[in-house]
């Protein structure tokens, strides 16, 4: 019997398998017996809701640290509120963006009864939280006021300079020399070879001195009077709260960031940690080590903070690559001609299944679906569009400008490759990927170093449309005369800004137009901005996704378009469904831009990699829309895991069965579901993706030649992951099947 039969014959054995060796901790027979009464909250929980509090509050009670991961809409803070009344807690302290901190505190107390929330910005403001008496105190704190401190400079003092003897030094000219001393015991202030420093030296990193290990910096007192909150609640409050929330923890993902290090504290402070997300992996195995190190004990308990490469040895995917040179290789055999050369390891996009281990103990999903019923489609679309090739009594044409800059910048970064230099990759991606978008200004590349002329595209007319922007002015035409308005995003809108022209083309074709931008609309006025232009009458909404991924309902603007794309599979994703959400009536569609046979192609495929990987650890497995440009991604294991994700009969230790109740009673309320959420995306599935062109056309040839061998974009073997993995690949299911479920290690 081939595989593929055995799977479609077996697979309800196999989940009955699974779910014997990962009991559920929250199912059916939980939710009757758990004793959390969802009618004490302040609003009826919709739909699954109800059955996602549950399962958090049970968590909170029995593990250290918990996840919710949950789409946009599905009212992922009053799941965290909520859950946290019913399991118990009395003092939480809630990080968030600081745009969401009011947003918060209304979600707050429209959900659970009694409770007092306090938003504190100063040490002061903490301090007087210890006398306040409630059953329940939330504590809401921005992340900028959690993380940001003093500035600091060096302290030093200037004292004479004298020799062995104790005679003073003079310089060239016969003045006194003097030397920067510490401030403490006045040595001089010295590296650890004993070449005194400078200030410049002292203002890059805080020091101490040598001799008497006294602290070489001081609070500058030009700067803000304030102390990190975060810092302050580990020093003077400790285990002062007994459960800590953080929204968005996507955000706090750095390895050394500020906001993530001051989350790793107040997580250490407070003991028991809940934290919210709707997308949860970055597209690398990578980009989910510090975020559980920090708020997982069992993962700080098997690796240390630096061991991320473990981490990505066991659960991401790794390429080595081995180039031959006969004049370039690191050692020669001693009695034969081996010999060793060099090899790069660079991860790829994609994690193995063993990872889902890491997450089902405490984790819980949340769909939309779950929580709304009858929404409209989401449909997402890529359109490639040629780039221009000729048709005017130009000399130059779009097309062959691009040709021409790609062929100098490839030769120019593998002389630099070759030389053991990687200086010219940030100039080489970021030509190749605006030119063609802003083909209207030249572009010309500088050798940083030497200061010579790498590459150069001259500015085509600005007075005729380019293929682009013809597609975009369609698009726009057509969902106007469908009553529909479109938010088009952009990443380039700042030394590279192409909102100015796009802007002016839409305008000369009729349309009204906005533009969202930083520096003239705050972040807490955005939501009263967007509304205020679709009042009047908007047709196209023109911002930076970053600016909108989070806190904002554009529920208004059921299409949107990617004029540019940005490749944080975070920003991405999260500004995808800003319009998909509950109280959305109308069909929402988004398209993706790229000019065919070009860098934008490639670097887009690469996103739909990481986009595939992310979806798949929260139990998606898509086939459609953006991940279906993934050439690689249809392997075996996404295969084996979506015939064992297929429906099975249900039963009590399940909740899809209690899915379907639940849409049940949605679809009655349906008529009056409010805005709950807007914090979070996950994704779904997506139909009527674009397939990408045929990979034996000439240009296609041409660019995959030029493009194919960089480290960013190699196309060699597909990357496998690691060799203690091959065996298990087959446990992808899993994901499936812990959608809303929160289950226990055991086995």
């Amino acid at each position: 019997m081939k595989l593929a039969a055995f799977l479609d014959e077996a697979h309800e054995a196999i989940a009955d398998a699974v779910l014997r060796a990962y009991p559920p901790l929250y199912n059916a027979e939980t939710r009757r017996s758990c004793g959390f009464d969802v009618r004490r909250l302040g609003r009826r929980p919709l739909g699954a809701q109800a059955d996602a509090i549950r399962a958090v509050a049970l968590s909170l009670q029995r593990q250290p640290g918990t996840i919710l991961v949950g789409e946009m809409g599905v009212g992922k803070s009053t799941i965290a509120a909520a859950a946290a009344y019913l399991g118990g807690c009395r003092q939480v302290f809630l990080l968030c963006p600081p745009h969401l901190v009011r947003k918060w505190q209304r979600e707050i107390h429209q959900t659970v009864p009694g409770a007092r929330s306090v938003i504190v910005r100063t040490i002061q403001d903490l301090e007087r939280t210890r006398n306040l008496e409630s059953r329940l105190q939330f504590t809401i704190c921005s992340r900028e006021q959690a993380k940001l401190g003093y500035r600091w400079r060096p302290a030093t003092v200037l004292r004479l300079a004298r020799d062995s003897s104790g005679e003073m030094l003079r310089d060239e000219a016969g003045r006194p020399y003097r030397v920067l001393s510490c401030p403490t015991c006045f040595g001089t202030i010295c590296d650890d070879e004993g070449i005194p420093l400078g200030l410049t030296d002292l203002s890059i990193r805080k020091r101490r001195c040598s001799a008497c290990n006294g602290p070489l910096w001081q609070a500058d007192r030009t700067g803000p009077r304030r102390f990190p909150l975060a810092e302050y609640v580990r020093r003077r409050m400790q285990r002062h709260f007994d459960l800590l929330i953080v929204d968005e923890v996507h955000e706090e993902k750095g390895q050394a960031t500020a906001q993530g290090l001051a989350a790793g504290t107040l997580a250490a402070a407070c003991g028991r940690s809940l934290i919210l997300t709707g997308t949860l992996l970055g597209g690398y195995a990578s980009t989910l080590f510090f975020l559980l190190w920090r708020f997982s004990p069992a993962v700080r308990a098997e690796f240390s903070y630096a061991d991320v490469s473990a981490w990505v040895s066991r659960y991401g995917y790794i390429e080595r690559i081995t180039k031959k040179d006969s004049d370039d290789y690191l050692e020669d055999g001693r009695r034969s001609r081996r010999r060793t050369y060099p090899t790069r390891i660079v991860e790829k996009p994609g994690v193995t299944p063993p990872i889902i281990l890491q997450l089902i103990g405490n984790t819980v999903f949340v769909r939309l679906a779950d929580v709304a019923a009858d929404l409209p489609p989401y449909t997402e679309r890529v359109q490639l569009v040629p780039l221009e090739r000729g048709g005017h009594d130009d000399a130059f044409t779009q097309s062959s400008c691009y040709d021409q800059l790609a062929r100098q910048l490839h030769q120019a970064v593998r002389r630099a490759l070759q030389l053991g230099s990687k200086r010219l990759l940030g100039a080489y991606l970021q030509a190749l990927l605006s030119y063609p978008d802003a083909c209207t200004r030249e572009e010309r590349v500088i050798d940083p170093l030497s200061g010579d002329e790498l590459g150069y595209a001259p500015a085509l007319p600005a007075d005729r449309l380019y293929p682009k922007e013809r597609a975009l002015i369609e698009l726009v035409a057509r969902e106007r005369a469908r009553g529909r308005r479109l938010l088009c995003y952009l990443t380039h809108t700042g030394v590279r800004d192409l909102s100015p022209r796009l802007e002016h083309v839409l305008r000369e074709a009729g349309f009204r137009v906005a533009v969202l931008k930083a520096a003239t609309v705050t972040p807490e006025r955005r939501e009263e901005w967007v509304a205020a232009r679709v009042r009047e009458g908007v047709d196209v909404l023109l911002t930076n996704p970053r600016l909108v991924q989070t806190g904002l309902d554009l529920i208004d603007f059921p299409s949107l378009v990617w004029v540019e794309i940005d490749y944080s599979v975070y920003v991405l994703r999260q500004a995808s469904r800003r319009s998909w959400r509950i109280g959305q009536r109308q069909p929402v569609t988004v398209t993706y831009l790229a000019y065919a046979d070009t860098l934008q192609a490639q670097a887009l495929g690469l996103v739909a990699a990481k986009t595939r990987a992310s979806l798949m650890v929260e139990g998606d497995l898509p086939e459609e829309g953006l991940a279906a440009l993934d050439a690689d991604g249809g392997n075996l294991v996404v295969a084996l895991a979506r015939r064992l994700a297929e429906p099975a009969s249900a039963d009590t230790r399940s909740l899809e069965a209690l899915f379907a109740e639940a849409h049940q009673q949605a679809r009655a309320a349906d008529d009056w579901l409010v805005n709950e959420d807007s914090n979070v995306v996950s994704s779904v599935d997506c139909a009527d993706a674009a397939q990408p062109p045929p990979p034996d056309s000439p240009r296609a040839s041409a660019n995959l030649f030029i493009f194919g061998d960089l480290p960013l974009f190699a196309a060699g073997t597909p990357a496998t992951p690691s060799a203690e993995h091959q065996q298990s690949q087959d446990g992808l299911s899993l994901t499936r099947l812990s959608q809303l479920l929160v289950t226990q290690r055991g086995g």
